[in-house]
């Protein structure tokens, strides 16, 4: 058996998916197998992954008892040699959209029914440097107090600077920040910086870890699963690392929220319930302050530059947090964004307008026991 089992999870990004494959392939560390996991594109990137490499595509079974041995068709070796396996590629097709979560949970599942020692998930959209799947592997092979490594991001558009290595979670502001943003990459930067959390972009966790964790949690659909995979492995004991010998180049694309409340609502309602599950019961009542405030801000903006469905999407999302409805978004929440009326930005509450004032205070009475009741619920059954 090989020592990792990769996986990359796509969702219409066929150009970019062939390109973070190659880059796989290319590495010189390759003892491992690649999963591609594709969530029902409509852009034919199953076509172009098969059309690409068509000599090296296995396609693996898709339905309910997939991960049944007795039902499915093993196509990997178990045993002994393995040179028939040398850079195929396992394609998943969900019929169905899952999420990054949901489709990282589908191949991380299909993978865990191998003895592999290490895992790895990559986002369709990064490309690695042909070092940055051995070095996790060395660095994970010398530090067994080390659950999850991952690689150095850089910007795509500016491969000297720094995206995230590594991010701090912030239980006095309620918030998460990654580290060395924009800064040069330069000789002067440590060679491991160990956080709170890493982004699922390029990192290898331990097999012996996801077997009592399970995987990136895949009732967050999208946003905030990779940090709440790193709290729970970090609630083991174990930290997490980044690995400035492992690079990996990811755009800094935009959310898109000038079009969609589609990502508004996973990053708020992921947001929310996260710190639920892990603040200090104490502290319920502070946090729910934080959010309140923040929520009403937006409801302000809606108002005042009259565009209304993302204050009632972060309402929704709000709403889902605090009665723990995860998942995939119920119909009639994520609409677009009205193209009519302006963009109105307070920035916090302690900006909002006199008149606004007012109803603050009113709905901080009104909602905050509430919100309490639920999370304190949640709380005490997670």
């Amino acid at each position: 058996m090989k020592k990792v089992g990769i996986v990359i999870c796509n969702y219409n990004k066929k150009d970019k998916v062939l390109q973070c494959i190659q880059s796989v392939l290319e590495q010189k560390f390759q003892d491992f197998d690649l999963y591609v996991v594709d969530n029902a594109s409509t852009d034919g990137s199953t076509d172009e992954i098969n059309s690409a490499y068509r000599d090296k595509v296995v396609f693996i079974p898709n339905g309910e008892n997939q991960n049944n041995d007795s039902d499915r068709i093993s196509l990997i070796q178990k045993d002994g040699d393995q040179s028939n396996n040398a850079d195929r590629i396992f394609l998943i097709q969900n019929d169905e959209n899952l999420g990054g979560s949901g489709g990282f949970d589908r191949g991380l599942s299909e993978a865990s029914t191998h003895d592999y020692q290490y895992l790895m998930c990559i986002d369709n959209d990064a490309m690695l440097d042909e070092n940055a799947v051995g070095e996790l592997v060395k660095f994970l092979d010398s530090h067994d107090d080390t659950g999850i490594a991952a690689s150095i991001i850089l910007n795509l558009e500016n491969p000297d600077t720094i995206q995230n290595f590594g991010q701090t979670i912030d239980f006095q502001s309620f918030s998460t920040e990654p580290l060395y943003v924009n800064e040069y990459f330069t000789n002067e930067l440590p060679e491991v910086n160990f956080s709170d959390a890493v982004p699922a972009c390029s990192l290898m966790i331990r097999k012996s870890i996801t077997d009592k964790i399970g995987f990136l949690p895949k009732d967050f659909y999208l946003y905030w699963d990779d940090t709440e995979w790193c709290t729970r492995v970090r609630e083991l004991g174990y930290k997490v690392a980044s690995v400035k010998a492992s690079q990996a180049l990811h755009a800094m694309g935009a959310k898109r929220e000038d079009v969609s409340t589609f990502p508004t609502y996973y990053a708020w309602r992921n947001w929310i319930y996260y710190f639920i599950l892990h603040t200090e019961k104490k502290r319920l009542p502070e946090l729910g302050i934080t959010f309140l405030q923040s929520i009403y801000t937006i409801q302000c903006e809606g108002y005042e530059g009259n565009r209304f469905h993302r204050a009632l999407t972060v309402m929704a999302a709000y709403d889902d947090a605090i009665h723990g409805r995860l998942g995939k978004a119920r119909d009639g929440i994520i609409g677009e964004i009205e193209k009519s009326g302006q963009d109105v930005n307070f920035g916090s509450a302690s900006n909002l307008p006199e008149k606004y004032k007012a109803g603050l205070e009113m709905f901080l009475f009104t909602e905050l026991p509430n919100f309490i009741r639920n999370a304190e619920d949640i709380h005490d059954n997670k």
